[in-house]
């Protein structure tokens, strides 16, 4: 796919944030004292709620923020004082729009001259991103005469112009329907394996996390709650999910309540989920209510998932 923009990190790290904050005028705090890196040859997933700071940090790694304090590397360089950085990512998200009056063709033509210089080059390049995302029946249309969903593929294809080694997604997949977010999913994973790339992406959709992501971190009111492998996230804690169902609901609540578990509404509408660290805590917690008299009409017990534990995360902390 031609030239690749590429700067090397240090010690295989292709982003660092170190002790960043940002603070927006207003007094704003959108990042606190943030740490957390990304390994080269990985995919990365940034998770938090809205205002979490997803975001906020996305924007610091392409320069288009300075932080208010901390450093932030990428590739290497302080992307906000070295914006030449810029050239070397590879991003697809709601800051990178495509120009209404001209055809897909023109906006992919015209970033990639900005980017490569070169527009003989370019010509080849578009050719061979509207090959992978098949677009070639949309390159002659007006960004405003696609589907929300074609218009996300031809965002994603334009991230990779150049082959980047770095590329920074904000909510890819969101547009996309089942069998094209099952394509992207499956040319991520295979453009970090065969051209030792790094790609880093936020989402609210968990289990594209479980499916994509080597590393996350975890971001709650601007803090990393967790940063590392997705793996070792997963085993580190542990837990179980509980799932029961009572009669008298309220006071299930009250009894587990007390014990420092904090409880999660069943997507049922009726049942209480709860998560012990293991199996056997489980099975505490439920001959504790058996003993405070409360009669159960369902119980299930079950691994948890990447979701329970960002759940689990974002809830109330438990008394230890």
């Amino acid at each position: 796919m031609g030239v690749s923009l590429s700067i090397s990190g240090s010690s295989g790290v292709v982003v660092e944030f170190l002790n960043v904050t940002k603070v927006y005028n207003g007094g704003v705090v959108a990042l606190d004292n943030a740490s957390f890196s990304v390994v080269e040859r990985s995919i990365h997933a940034l998770l938090g709620h809205n205002g979490a700071g997803k975001t906020t940090s996305i924007r610091l790694m392409l320069g288009m923020l300075k932080p208010s304090n901390g450093v932030v590397r990428v590739l290497g360089r302080d992307p906000f004082r070295e914006p030449g950085v810029r050239l070397s990512i590879g991003y697809a998200g709601e800051y990178v729009g495509l120009y209404r009056e001209l055809s897909v063709w023109e906006n992919v033509l015209r970033f990639c001259t900005f980017k490569l210089g070169d527009k003989e080059l370019c010509k080849e390049e578009v050719g061979m991103v509207a090959d992978v995302f098949e677009l070639h029946e949309l390159l002659r249309k007006k960004p405003q005469e696609l589907s929300a969903g074609n218009r996300q593929r031809v965002v994603i294809a334009r991230a990779f112009i150049g082959k980047p080694k770095l590329v920074v997604l904000d909510e890819p997949l969101n547009s996309l329907d089942p069998a094209w977010r099952a394509r992207v999913k499956e040319f991520l994973k295979k453009y970090v394996e065969e051209q030792g790339a790094t790609v880093i992406f936020s989402s609210h959709i968990l289990s594209d996390v479980e499916d994509l992501a080597d590393s996350v971190s975890v971001l709650k009111s601007g803090r990393v709650a967790y940063t590392g492998g997705l793996k070792q996230l997963l085993e580190e804690q542990g837990l179980v999910k509980l799932v029961v169902k009572a009669a008298d609901r309220a006071k299930l609540v009250n009894v587990l309540f007390k014990a420092g578990f904090p409880v999660h509404l069943a997507e049922d509408g009726e049942s209480i989920v709860v998560y012990p660290k293991s199996k056997s805590e489980a099975e505490e917690v439920l001959n504790m209510v058996s003993s405070a008299g409360i009669g159960l009409k369902y119980v299930n017990i079950e691994k948890a998932t990447l979701e329970d534990i960002y759940l689990r995360i974002y809830g109330a902390k438990r008394s230890e």
